[in-house]
């Protein structure tokens, strides 16, 4: 086991790479001058040349990119173009945000797609499940920001429950990751429920039901564990993708995250907190998909074997 999560952690090097050299080229391509943007309308010719020295953007592209990545391996991000502060210390003055709302909206997928879509499986074709499909089927076809914009409509402007905006306090974080949870959720609760349909039409389980065994047991001894194979892969996906997808939703309740943050700085472009920003969330994606391969490996003996060998 060991051995599979170093040589994991070693494939991690050529990703970042990779995606670094797009990145940057990309960043590059892209039409606009950071130091004109940053300087003004008026500017002397020679205030440019000397900004733009500050920025080193007066080198190649190639030797721009090899000391940001020789200074990346140091541990230097680099400085920000548009604030003067140091990069590493913009990425986690927000990150703690995004990650509050991912992680809330993550138990709340959890919770509430795994429990409705047992029922909705186990009471198949009841009331229960034809109201349960009908909601996740609207709810995956509605744009987050939407959904985001009604929540606040409801409970903000109307009820006044919950603030507007901002995350003040711990109550700012319930509607951001309410609207993000609830897309997800809607696919989680379709595959929980046909997944322990799959199950609960297997040999094992109609070997169970005819030597009596309670229903109870049935479900949560024999069955969900095997159904929740393919729900812990897509929790892993999730994660990954609400990371770096909160950026509507951030802007939607105005919330200082990550995806706020890569907003501005790519119309600035402000490529040292962009990069920053992309790369970071790459290392945690990657992280979060080889632990989600460990729970696999844990749920499942069969790719526990695999891993081993």
């Amino acid at each position: 086991m060991a051995k599979y999560i170093v040589k994991r952690l070693i494939l991690i090097i050529p990703i970042l790479l990779g995606i670094s050299i797009i990145l940057f080229t990309i960043m590059n391509l892209t039409p606009g001058d950071p130091a004109q943007m940053l300087i003004g309308d008026t500017y002397t010719e020679d205030a440019l040349v000397q900004l733009r020295s500050e920025l080193g953007l007066d080198k190649p592209f190639l030797v721009r990119y090899a000391n940001y990545m020789l200074d990346a391996l140091r541990g230097d991000f680099g400085i920000s173009y548009r604030t003067r502060n140091p990069v590493f210390a913009e990425v986690f003055s927000r990150f703690p945000h995004t990650v509050a709302i991912t992680f809330l909206s993550i138990i709340i997928q959890l919770v509430v797609g795994v429990i409705v879509g047992i029922v909705a499986a186990v009471k198949q074709y009841s009331v229960m499940d034809t109201v349960s499909q009908s909601i996740t089927m609207v709810l995956a076809s509605v744009p987050d920001f939407w959904i985001g914009l009604m929540l606040l409509l409801l409970f903000s402007v109307k009820l006044g429950l919950l603030p507007l905006s901002g995350i003040a306090s711990w109550q700012g974080y319930i509607l951001p990751a309410v609207a993000v949870a609830l897309p997800y959720m809607a696919n989680l609760i379709r595959l929980t429920r046909s997944t322990m349909l799959d199950v609960m039409r297997m040999d094992y389980i109609q070997t169970a039901q005819a030597k009596g065994v309670p229903k109870k047991k049935i479900i949560f001894k024999h069955a969900l564990k095997n159904a929740l194979l393919p729900v812990v892969t897509i929790a892993g996906v999730n994660i990954s993708w609400m990371l770096g997808g909160t950026i509507v939703i951030e802007q939607v309740f105005n919330i200082p995250g990550i995806g706020s943050l890569m907003i501005q700085s790519i119309r600035n472009k402000d490529t040292p907190v962009v990069m920053a920003t992309v790369m970071f969330i790459a290392v945690l994606s990657c992280l979060i998909n080889l632990a989600t391969d460990l729970i696999y490996a844990a749920i499942d003996p069969r790719v526990k074997a695999q891993i081993k060998g």
